[in-house]
């Protein structure tokens, strides 16, 4: 029997207690549909790099971008101008100079543009040029889609202007690069060549393709004596024996020549460098050699121009930002835009602007006095906190940003993330004003104490809405739109800030005010590794978790440490870095406990059993740590905590086969969030996904429908129908009517999803080839082959693109295409990538992995087809192996192995022990699952077949009437299922010699199929096989013909030779053409040859040889 790989479901499982992350069914039995890890580093061969082959205009790219004209080229590569059909606009991209291999300078060159995209990816500022898009070409090209700039660069834009207008666009420029420094990032080049001046008049500062995250050192020692343009600024990167340096030298800072740490000061430096130049036409040292350039700038010879207009104090503030040593030049970029803005004559204006305030304060102060003037309430109007963070401004960039990315579902998407925030943000003033107050909702006063916790608490969650905020209004983000309404509503409650039993119980703030004022800083960045968490954005988390953990370590607060552990844990295991989070996680637990913080202890315990027990398989680990988990759950008493701890227990339950415990938790999880939640918030959603799946283990799969269906109604009514979560509802939906044997409405619900994946994500987005491997294992079950089969290849050639040619993912779609190939009768051909998705996932998940046994299961039917059932017993035998190993001797899906296992031992002959084998495969899937499960059906049926084959024609019927009576009750009757066992029971009695039973069960198995089939259904081929065998055993070879030509038209390839042979002797017997009875014969006997079944083959070899054709 094949496992095979079943239609994706949904799982709703996570590591965060406030973040929805949804995957696929853990379980590993028939059909499972088994997750990825991750992407995979591109390594390439030693070669020299060589030129990219240039676009020409009029061609496409990536099948969006429309090359314009060229825009430029340098020495990485070229610009081009393109127009991006998907989101209605130009843009420029930037072509990185293809390779063939790997050296020192390919490193370089990657690492460069790498650092480029994700540094300027990082950035939304008005002053920094956009970054939409990054990747790879086919012919291993580099690109970057970005802000399309029709303009100059600053160096051209400045020639003959004065200064005012200089220093206005260089202060323009200078928010720009001070937006990088706060954002951890450091340009390492900048100069007037790397800002552009829009026709619109902005300045706008590009090529980060030397930031870098942090201070790197460079290692090289002093420079050699390479020349330089006189005069110019415009250098080429500093080289030294093919090395290359880290800026150009005119505007790099003495530090940036040592090697040292470099930091916003020196992209200071170099601003000063540029500003003098554009103030005064030159540089401001003028050097022959680097030697001589270093040397001025350490005698400081920087010298203001005579009869320069400049004035003083702009020069002042240059001059100093151009100081050797960096301890001498302003701190940060802000200080210099300060002082560069500290016109004195605007000062004096000022001061007389004030004079006349204050004299007006003095006086509407006197008529306060006098009554005159009407008494301002001190907590009216509060909203004005949340100025820049959530006010009209704010709210029409949130719409902007969400509605420029194209996407068809991006508008309405745009106005439930207003709404939502909206509705967050009118609550947060509400709130804010009852504290301000000073009355509970009782009406009493509170306490002090309570007070400030209230007013710290209100002030975190404004922390955590300003960093959304500032996610959203970003550079258009087709990922974030997917994510966003989810991340709106993943913001923690604020009715946590009026519950004064979980405030009084939480972590008190450090006592010493320098401690508390570092933690608040630092607590805001903590708060966007939240945001970068439930936008889904786990790598750029990941490596900004990365940056932060030393910053908060030496502060000495412990829980602040212990929640950006937790995050960078959450984070890493959302990514794919199962090992690291697992780390993190300990790290976690250590600093939790030194600071007595029971809700992030609880989260961690909880978040280690997902981790350890579903991702990592160590499913007894986990499960060991329950008595921990619920003791720290308790302590920290917190519904929300609580229903990820019985939601991740449950998963680890799911994946041990104990589905009434798991069914438990799962019910208890999803009870929690809905009273805490609501009834259609994203984790009550997921919980019941959560359900669905248990149903459907436990074969109660009109509850799993159930379940599935209130999935889809919570997704379309909070997301909108055009969302593409709907159509992972869709998908898991449809694995459920699946598993009902409702083919049909299973395959709409996956055509459905596939159209609206393709719609929202692109035709070649690896969430389409997921559709598209559900679509073609219901078409196949549809008898739908070549269907089934293209659908197949186009997965895999989506998924191979996207992924890699070695991912496990793409082992999923080589899988599903060999079963359609064994559909089809091409059976040697589907060995091939049966066998290529067994290696893919040996290396990459292990030799002992569950996901190794269910692509031992395929590659044996398909050995089983090819007559090769030695071979076929040694891959079952090793599935088996696995799965007690991993799972236990007790799971349900060692069940499926004992039975494929006992199928081969049949087919060679070995009854016995296949008996033993089907024996005991189904006595596991009763206890495990219960005498009238479907499935336990399926394994009544296989040792019915047996027991045929064995003689034991009563054991056989008597097994195939259970199997019946299950499905029938457990399926209903109109059940596909529930013809096939009417037909094996009807062969049972056929051999027993009671036909006109027989003929009852072939009836009554004729008529439903042709109720719920189509009428080329190839499952149609066994009762009509069986109604003809009837009639050809009672001497009726005439009437048997019609039967057996109807079989043979539905029948699959690789069963056709059982109906050959009986229509040939019905031909023969019944005085027909009998020259096509003996091709039909030889047919059959060529197949059973080539298939290696010698008994089979021998058989028709007699009758052929009593029934030759006279010559």
């Amino acid at each position: 029997m094949s496992e095979g790989e079943q239609p994706e479901k949904e799982r709703g499982g996570s590591l965060s207690d406030e973040v929805v992350a949804a995957g696929g069914d853990p379980d590993s039995t028939p059909g499972d549909r088994e997750e990825g890890v991750g992407t995979w580093p591109y390594e390439a061969p030693e070669e020299e790099v060589v030129p990219p082959t240039l676009p020409q205009p009029g061609q496409t790219m990536l099948g969006r971008y429309t090359v314009l004209k060229q825009l430029g080229q340098g020495s990485m590569g070229v610009v081009l101008s393109a127009y991006d059909a998907r989101l209605d606009r130009r843009v420029a991209l930037k072509l990185l100079r293809a390779w063939s291999g790997a050296n020192a300078r390919v490193d370089e060159e990657q690492g460069r543009f790498l650092r480029e995209a994700q540094a300027m990816a990082r950035l939304s500022h008005s002053n920094v040029v956009g970054v939409y898009d990054a990747g790879r070409l086919e012919d291993g090209t580099l690109f970057i889609a970005m802000e399309h700039v029709e303009g100059q660069t600053l160096r051209q834009w400045q020639q003959g202007r004065g200064w005012k207008e200089v220093l206005r666009q260089y202060l323009a420029a200078g928010r720009g690069l001070a937006a990088a420094h706060e954002a951890g990032l450091i340009h390492h080049d900048f100069k007037p060549d790397n800002v552009l001046v829009g026709a619109d008049g902005r300045a706008r500062v590009t090529d980060f393709g030397l930031a870098r995250l942090g201070p790197v050192a460079l290692e090289s020692e002093e420079p050699g004596l390479s020349p330089l343009p006189a005069a110019t600024g415009v250098i080429a990167p500093l080289t030294r024996g093919g090395e290359r340096w880290m800026g150009t030298p005119a505007y790099m800072a003495e530090e940036q020549f040592q090697g040292k740490r470099e930091d916003a000061r020196s992209d200071l430096y170099a601003f000063c460098v540029s500003l003098y130049e554009g103030l005064y036409g030159r540089v401001p040292y003028e050097a022959a050699t680097v030697s001589e350039l270093r040397e001025a700038q350490r005698a400081g010879k920087a010298r203001v121009p005579e009869g320069a207009a400049v004035p003083a104090w702009v020069a002042r503030t240059v001059l100093r930002g151009l100081q050797s040593e960096p301890e001498r030049r302003p701190s940060s970029m802000g200080e210099v835009l300060k002082a560069l803005s500290a016109d004195p004559e605007v000062k004096s204006r000022e001061r007389v602007r004030k004079g006349a305030v204050t004299s007006v304060t003095v006086l509407l102060g006197v008529l306060a006095v006098w009554g005159w003037a009407d008494r301002q309430q001190p907590c009216d109007g509060l909203g004005h906190h949340l100025a820049g963070v959530w006010d009209e401004a704010v709210k029409q960039k949130v719409r902007q940003a969400l509605v420029a990315t194209g996407l068809p579902y991006a508008p309405e998407t745009a106005e439930r993330v207003v709404k939502g925030l909206e509705a967050y943000a009118g609550r947060w003033v509400k709130q804010r004003t009852e504290v301000c107050l000073g009355v509970s909702r009782e009406g009493e006063a509170r306490a002090e104490s309570l007070w400030v916790r209230e007013e710290m608490c209100l002030e975190r969650r404004r922390s955590q809405l300003r960093a959304l905020t500032e996610l959203l209004t970003q550079a258009p983000d087709e990922e974030l739109v997917g994510k966003a309404v989810q991340a709106v509503q993943a913001l923690p409650p604020l009715e946590y800030c009026m519950d004064a039993k979980a405030l009084t119980a939480a972590v008190p703030p450090p006592e010493e005010p320098t401690v508390r004022a570092r933690v608040d800083a630092l607590q805001e960045q903590v708060d966007r590794l939240e945001v970068l968490l439930a936008a889904g954005k786990f790598k750029q988390g990941v490596a900004r978790a990365d940056e932060l953990v030393p910053q908060v370590e030496p502060v000495g607060y412990a829980p602040l440490l212990a929640r950006t552990l937790l995050l960078s844990a959450q984070l890493r295991s959302e990514a794919g870095d199962y090992k690291g989070a697992e780390e993190r996680l300990h790290q976690t637990m250590t600093a939790a406990a030194r600071g007595k913080d029971m809700a992030t202890l609880a989260r961690a315990w909880s978040a280690r059993v997902s981790v350890v027990g579903y991702h990592m398989g160590r499913l007894q680990e986990a499960l060991s740590l329950r008595p921990t988990v619920e003791q720290f759950v308790d302590l920290a008493d917190d519904d929300r905590i609580r229903a990820s701890a019985l939601t991740n227990l449950g998963l680890v339950l799911i994946e041990l086969g104990r589905y009434d415990e798991a069914l438990r938790e799962c019910e208890a999880a999803l009870a929690l969030r809905e009273k805490v939640l609501g009834p259609e918030h994203p984790e009550v959603a997921s919980s019941l996904s959560d359900l669905a799946i248990v149903f459907s283990k436990q074969g109660q799969y009109e509850k799993a429908r159930q379940m599935a269906e209130r999935v889809l109604a919570i997704r379309e009514k909070v997301l909108g129908p055009e969302h593409p979560s709907v159509a992972a509802a869709l998908n898991s939906l449809g694995a459920e009517l699946w598993d009902l044997g409702r083919h049909e409405e299973a395959r709409a619900a996956f055509a459905r999803g596939l159209v609206l994946r393709e719609k929202t994500l692109g035709p070649e987005h690896p969430a389409v080839a997921s559709s598209l491997n559900n679509l073609g294992l219901v078409l196949g079950d549809l008898g739908r082959y070549e269907e089934a089969h293209a659908a197949a290849a186009r997965a895999l050639a989506i998924q191979e693109k996207a992924l890699g040619s070695e991912h496990p993912d793409v082992a999923v779609a080589l899988n599903n295409l060999g079963l359609s190939l064994l559909n089809l009768g091409r059976f040697e051909e589907a060995r091939a990538p049966l066998v290529r998705g067994l290696a893919i996932r040996e290396k990459l998940l292990g030799p002992d992995h569950r996901a190794v046994a269910s692509s031992l299961n395929i590659l044996g039917n398909a050995l089983m087809e090819l007559g090769r059932s030695e071979e076929a017993r040694a891959a079952f035998a090793r599935e088996l192996a696995i799965r007690e190993k991993v799972l236990g001797p007790e799971h349900p899906s060692v069940a499926i192995s004992l039975a494929s296992l006992g199928l081969a031992l049949g087919e060679l002959g070995r009854y016995e022990e296949a008996h033993q084998m089907h024996t005991r495969a189904l006595m596991l899937r009763e206890k495990m699952l219960g005498a009238e499960h479907p499935r336990v059906a399926t394994l009544l049926a296989n040792l019915s077949s047996l027991l045929d084959m064995m003689g034991r024609y009563e054991e056989a019927r008597q097994l195939g009437e259970r199997a019946l009576a299950v499905r029938l009750k457990a399926l209903g009757p109109d059940n596909p299922d529930v013809a096939l066992s009417l037909s094996s029971v009807g062969d049972a009695l056929r051999d027993l010699g009671r036909g006109a039973e027989a003929r009852e069960k072939y009836t009554r198995a004729i008529e439903l199929q042709e109720k719920v089939l189509p009428p080329d259904h190839p499952e149609r081929f066994g009762p009509l096989l069986g109604m003809g065998k009837l009639l050809l055993a009672e001497g009726s070879p005439v009437e048997a013909r019609p039967w057996l030509e109807r079989a043979l038209a539905v029948a699959p390839v690789a069963r056709r030779a059982r109906v050959q042979f009986p229509l040939a002797r019905a031909l023969w017997d019944g005085g027909g053409e009998r020259p096509r009875a003996v091709e039909l014969a030889s047919q059959a006997r060529e197949f059973w040859s080539r298939q290696r079944r010698a008994s089979d083959a021998k058989q028709v070899s007699q009758w052929l040889d009593a029934h030759s054709l006279p010559r």
